[in-house]
C-alpha cells in the first residue's frame, strides 16, 4: 500500500499553463460578425470613387425620381405644407435645413454610390413617413409627430450615414425630409 501525504504542496509547481486541481471550466463567446449593410458598402465605394475623381454624368432613375414633384392634394411646396400641417413656426429652420441638404445632394450627385446612397436614404424616408408617420398625423400631437420623425427616419440616418464622406448630423437629416416636403413626397396635414 502507498502512503500518499496528508498535505500536497504545490508552491512552485509550473504546467506552461493553467495549474488545476480538479475540473477546468473554461467559457467561450462567439460573437456573430456584424453583417455590412448596403450603406456601409457603398460608403465604401464612394470613398474610393472620390480618391480616384471617377464621377458620372447621369443621374439613377432612383433618384431622379424624387426630383419631380408631384402635387397629390393641391398644396404646393415646403412653406405651404408646413402652414397646412400647423408648422409655419419651423419655417426659417426648415427652409436653412432643406437647403443644407439640396447642397450636399448636389456635391455628390456627380459619384455613383453617393446617387445610390441618396436614393436609397430618400425613399426610406418615404417609406417610413408614409407608412408610419402620416397615418398619425391627425391624431397626435406635434411633439409626438416629431418624436415618430426621429425614431424612424433620422436616427437610422445617423447610424448610417453619422460619419465618413457622406456626413449627415441631425440638421442635414431633417433637411432631407423637409426636401422631400418641397417635393411633395412628405406632408404634415390631411
Amino acid at each position: 500500500m502507498v502512503n500518499f501525504p496528508a498535505v500536497v504542496n504545490q508552491k512552485g509547481a509550473s504546467a506552461g499553463l493553467d495549474l488545476v486541481g480538479r475540473d477546468k471550466i473554461t467559457n467561450y463567446t462567439v460573437l456573430p460578425a456584424k453583417a455590412v449593410t448596403k450603406i456601409e458598402l457603398l460608403l465604401e465605394k464612394l470613398t474610393k470613387e472620390i480618391d480616384s475623381n471617377e464621377r458620372v454624368r447621369d443621374t439613377l432613375d432612383s433618384l431622379s425620381r424624387f426630383h419631380k414633384k408631384r402635387t397629390i392634394d393641391g398644396i404646393d411646396g415646403l412653406e405651404a405644407k408646413l402652414k397646412a400641417g400647423g408648422r409655419e413656426y419651423e419655417t426659417f429652420d426648415a427652409l436653412e435645413k432643406k437647403e443644407l441638404f439640396s447642397k450636399l445632394l448636389e456635391r455628390y450627385s456627380h459619384y455613383a454610390s453617393a446617387q445610390e446612397i441618396l436614393a436609397c436614404l430618400l425613399a426610406r424616408v418615404e417609406y417610413n413617413f408614409q407608412s408610419f408617420v402620416y397615418p398619425q398625423v391627425d391624431g397626435l400631437s406635434i411633439v409626438e409627430i416629431n418624436e415618430l420623425v426621429d425614431a424612424r427616419i433620422i436616427e437610422p440616418t445617423i447610424i448610417d450615414c453619422g460619419v465618413g464622406v457622406l456626413s449627415m448630423d441631425h440638421s442635414v437629416a431633417m433637411g432631407m425630409v423637409y426636401w422631400l416636403a418641397e417635393q411633395c413626397y412628405v406632408r404634415w396635414h390631411k
